[in-house]
């Protein structure tokens, strides 16, 4: 795949994979959510903005999004991007979020953005945007499953560090692409077609739609061995794609 050119000013680390990604940027100060807009945008991401905690958190329970830029301190109060943050962790571990902040610069914020599940952690100001951006896309290839944490759907636990599946007292470990698929879908409610899953990197660019219809009833047929049922209860298809329930 032949990358785009990069923006003047913008020379950083964006690999082909990281493409289209959408990315939310949460931020109150008007003119660095602008930036931060165009800027993503003209590196190939797909930005959505939001300038309150209550916002960012309806955006992520209805858009697949891959990462996060967060500004700790919003117009709610000086706690809300801790807040936003601590809720992040709890309903979607495995997500990217990268925090950049003016006010909160002492240590001790730090730490306890770090305590909370920050990736990153930026001062807005002492580093290059380049430098920003170049980490976002870092954190974007792999995917979140490398920090600790379960989604929890009902009855359902997932983890996606160590590949495990749990409904009751029974557990299956998941292969690597089904991990991911997985993941894929938890980090968001949107359903997700198989020409998504493609664009995504889950299979091979001329995958044929068969091909990830296959994988996703082998996926179900795996979570059955959990109970009788389960996976076309938990993995949902429709004419809009696949998406996981509450169960």
């Amino acid at each position: 795949m032949r990358l785009p050119p990069l923006p003047p000013g913008l020379e950083v680390y964006r690999p082909a994979e990281v493409l289209g990604s959408v990315v939310l940027v949460v931020e109150d100060e008007t003119a660095m959510q602008q930036q931060l807009r165009i800027d993503l945008h003209d590196l190939g991401y797909h930005p959505l903005v939001s300038s309150s905690a209550p916002d960012a958190m309806d955006l992520l329970e209805r858009e697949r999004i891959a990462g996060v830029l967060l500004d700790l301190v919003l117009d709610e109060s000086e706690e809300s991007g801790f807040n936003l943050l601590t809720w992040i962790r709890g309903h979607h571990p495995g997500l990217p979020v990268i925090v950049l902040s003016a006010a909160q610069v002492n240590s001790a914020a730090i730490r306890h953005a770090y305590e909370l599940g920050a990736s990153s952690y930026f001062v807005k100001g002492n580093v290059p945007m380049a430098h920003i951006y170049s980490d976002l896309a870092a954190r974007l290839i792999e995917r979140g499953t490398g920090r600790p944490g379960a989604y929890r759907f009902g009855r359902i636990e997932f983890d996606p560090t160590r590949r495990l599946v749990r409904a009751g007292e029974g557990v299956i470990r998941l292969t690597p692409q089904q991990t991911a698929l997985v993941l894929y879908l938890a980090q968001g409610s949107k359903p997700a077609t198989a020409r998504d899953l493609i664009e995504a990197g889950l299979f091979r660019t001329d995958a044929a739609h068969s091909t990830v219809h296959s994988a996703m009833l082998t996926l179900r047929r795996r979570l059955d061995q959990l109970e009788p049922g389960l996976g076309t209860t938990f993995v949902q298809a429709s004419a809009r794609g696949y998406n996981l329930v509450r169960v």
